[in-house]
């Protein structure tokens, strides 16, 4: 019999994720929240149940996991708490540990296991894979475990804290990053900067700078809103800052090089592994450059593009390149995509969705051989020769006297993907020509 896995709030964006991810494990799983609209469509979408009534989805769940706003979270845990069953694991994904693990605790049964988790990610990913998940464990063992064991699987990156130390260390690892970067978007608005224009000037460290402003001003305020409101800790992060702020525009208007330089130096200092710091940031920039580089020196050619949010394949051939878009063909028909956006798959990735999208099929092809010949070397060669080729076996070997002294015929079985067959037939009967065969 499938566990069951109850999600309250699970026709939001992580709430999603973390359906597929369940479903994914096998598990049956079960979506709740008071908009029934949203509900019944994500349910759709995802194959799994909906149930408005919170209390009703969570009773007989084998994990329950709670993902809904920071602000209603600890009044959500005191409702479905009570009712979730001896044994169960108890979960919830704020970006603020300390309250709702506190409430997690406290309205749920002793016998239920309960772990604070942060996935520290958005809903823009198309999944767990790689990405950090910091755990809280409050009580229990044996789902933690489980849980481990099932994130490790996709590789993702684990932390294990207290709900007092993530909220100290996230205060400045979400906190001091949002309001840095909020404010900064504030002041070019300030200052009436047109950002359009002020790129063409960039440097690639401004680019990037300016690419995450766009990614933490362009999503959920209320979310970002929370997170500097709910976590105790982010206002003392705040006042270090602007102190720290203050403190240096008094040194550039005083002119006071000396001070200037020995605040940089303390802080570098302090900072530690700079030369890290200096190679990921390099290698940032390198990777967008040589993506350009690669889709410039790729037009005319065929090529497999993820949308990194969506994880829709586009392919096609590669028509033009700017600095910002590509344009692929696709059966007569152009698509611009934006770089941002887009990761090129690799070759092997790009064969297997062809073979997806347009199917196999398979062709025999008798050739007469010197008896000597290798077919089993033959094989492996031709597989190599065209990219649409998937396999090749040997299927019969025939040695007679109506071959000639010397001779044998051997049929190759050729496992092709069905897009442009005959020019890939065509290129197999140019090989075996090439080897000095004869196609019977």
């Amino acid at each position: 019999m499938a566990l069951k896995a109850s999600i309250v709030g699970g026709y939001g964006g992580m709430g999603r994720i973390f359906a597929k991810f369940f479903k994914n494990e096998g598990f049956e799983v079960c979506i709740s929240g008071p908009t029934e609209s949203k509900g019944v469509k994500a349910a759709e979408e995802l194959g799994v149940e909906y149930i408005r009534d919170n209390v009703k989805a969570v009773e007989n769940a084998d994990v329950v996991l709670v993902t809904v706003p920071i602000e209603v979270t600890v009044s959500v845990i005191r409702e479905v708490g009570p009712h979730i069953k001896d044994g169960a694991l108890f979960l919830d994904d704020t970006s603020v540990k300390t309250q709702a693990c506190r409430a997690m605790e406290k309205f749920s049964g002793r016998n239920v296991e309960v772990v604070g988790t942060h996935p520290v990610f958005g809903p823009r990913v198309s999944g767990i894979d790689g990405q950090t998940f910091v755990l809280t464990p409050v009580r229990g063992k044996k789902w933690l475990g489980w849980l481990q064991e099932k994130l490790e699987k996709h590789k993702a990156k684990i932390v294990i804290s207290t709900p007092e130390e993530h909220d100290r260390i996230m205060a400045v690892v979400q906190g001091l990053t949002h309001f840095t970067y909020i404010s900064t978007g504030k002041t070019l608005q300030e200052l009436g900067i047109d950002v359009k224009r002020s790129r063409q000037f960039s440097s690639p460290i401004y680019e990037l700078m300016l690419d995450m402003i766009g990614r933490i001003i362009g999503q959920d305020p209320r979310l970002y809103a929370e997170i500097q409101m709910q976590n105790p800790e982010v206002l003392k992060v705040h006042k270090a800052f602007i102190r720290t702020a203050s403190k240096l525009s008094s040194i550039v208007k005083e002119k006071n090089e000396k001070e200037f330089v020995e605040l940089m130096v303390e802080s570098a200092r302090h900072f530690g592994d700079v030369d890290r710091a200096m190679g990921r940031s390099d290698k940032a920039i390198f990777s967008l450059v040589s993506e350009l580089d690669r889709l410039k020196n790729s037009i005319g050619q065929e090529l497999c593009l993820k949308h990194i949010y969506s994880g829709k394949i586009h392919l096609g051939i590669v028509k033009s390149v700017s600095p910002d878009e590509v344009v692929l063909e696709d059966n007569g028909k152009e698509f611009t995509l934006k770089l941002s956006n887009i990761q090129i798959m690799r070759n092997s990735e790009r064969i297997k969705f062809k073979a997806e999208r347009f199917g196999s099929t398979s062709r025999d092809f008798s050739v007469v051989l010197e008896e000597k010949a290798d077919e089993d070397f033959l094989s492996d060669l031709l597989a190599k020769t065209n990219e649409n080729i998937l396999a090749v076996k040997v299927k019969d070997v025939y040695k007679g006297e109506k071959l000639g002294k010397g001779k044998k015929s051997v049929c190759f079985t050729v496992e092709l993907i069905n897009q442009d067959s005959k020019n890939t037939e065509k290129s197999i009967a140019e090989f075996f020509e090439k080897i000095g065969g004869t196609l019977r």
